[in-house]
């Protein structure tokens, strides 16, 4: 079982966990006899928090290649009809192992068909699965950093393994890309980091896999900065989400395409909007404004990769903007008694 380390450690660190995630995810994988998956079946990912919000990657990538996939909520199949199978296949992920939800839902899914991805492969998750594949027991903080990019790192190992979209080069190199990553967008991070820790709310929206990211940042800056923040995507956020925000709103935007455009009527409003791209600024109408701050991503990113780094950098911006607060990212206010569990489940 890991330990909670503090946030600024975990963060710093993180290349040598996924370094040890890479290496105990391909010994699993070497190992294990999975189900294949066929054409025309369907892939579930089962889990809460911040592995659900992975799961929107999964999905995005799986549609790119062709795979339909669906990304499930576990508390939701508690209130199926018994019995109900919504995949074929399923991923059911937790990185302690012991949320409670996902392992209920474990019980009632398919055998032969359930893959579990945890950073504790004795935990209780193991029970309920048929598969497990650990990333390799690294200690992680509260607000997870390592377990969210090691999760993503699994799904592109687990992919490859199965045969649906190929690793590519780039996976093998996700320490030495997040090395960088966290060199490379300190200065700009700091930056970011003194408009939102002044924000009284923040928007976070992005598109395909940047939507996880988008998700999983709203997620990590409400728990750990303790500031209102949500998560849409883009085009959701057109239809209606955005009518609140105001000067005091910070806007973060991920991606390439309609994305590159939303950041004028936001600043029309007032607010301060991040742009996290791979586009040329030459390629952004509102480039320039001083309350745009454009975070240029290296072009080629590819996969799972790119999700990565974009959490990072907002890594990066936590670690700087908790410096303005009276306390930790290691402080929790509200500790919930049912959202992990202590011992071994009584199996029903």
């Amino acid at each position: 079982m890991f330990t909670k380390i503090p946030y600024a450690e975990a963060m710093s660190t993180q290349a040598a966990s996924l370094a040890v995630a890479y290496s105990s995810l391909q010994q699993d994988l070497e190992r294990c006899t999975l189900a294949p998956w066929q054409a025309g079946e369907t892939i579930g990912v089962v889990a809460m928090g911040a592995s659900s919000h992975s799961g929107h990657a999964l999905v995005s990538v799986l549609a790119a290649a062709g795979v339909r996939a669906v990304n499930l909520v576990a508390s939701d199949l508690q209130l199926a009809a018994p019995g109900f199978q919504p995949a074929d296949h399923y991923l059911i992920v937790s990185e302690s192992g012991r949320s409670p939800e996902p392992i209920a839902a474990g019980r009632g899914l398919m055998v032969g068909r359930r893959i579990g991805i945890s950073n504790d492969p004795t935990a209780p998750l193991a029970e309920v699965v048929d598969v497990s594949l650990s990333l390799g027991g690294f200690d992680d903080s509260g607000v997870y950093t390592s377990g969210y990019t090691a999760t993503l790192l699994a799904y592109a190992l687990l992919l490859d393994r199965v045969g649906v979209v190929p690793a590519g080069p780039q996976v093998a190199a996700i320490p030495d890309i997040v090395t960088t990553a966290l060199e490379t967008y300190e200065e700009v991070a700091a930056r970011v980091a003194r408009i939102v820790a002044g924000a009284s709310s923040i928007d976070v929206i992005g598109r395909g896999t940047s939507f996880a990211s988008a998700a999983e940042v709203a997620l990590m800056f409400r728990e750990g900065l303790r500031i209102p923040s949500a998560a849409f995507e883009t085009y959701q956020y057109l239809h209606g989400p955005m009518e609140p925000i105001n000067d005091s709103t910070v806007l973060l935007v991920y991606g390439d395409g309609r994305e590159l455009t939303v950041p004028d009527a936001a600043l029309a409003s007032g607010a301060h909007v991040v742009l996290v791209t791979t586009a040329p600024e030459r390629d952004v109408p509102s480039a320039g404004h001083p309350r745009l701050t454009i975070v240029r991503l290296a072009p080629d990113l590819e996969g799972f990769v790119r999700p990565i780094v974009e959490v990072v950098i907002a890594q990066l911006v936590m670690a700087h903007a908790i410096e303005s607060k009276d306390f930790t990212l290691d402080d929790f206010l509200y500790a919930q008694s049912d959202t992990k569990l202590v011992d071994s489940p009584v199996a029903d």
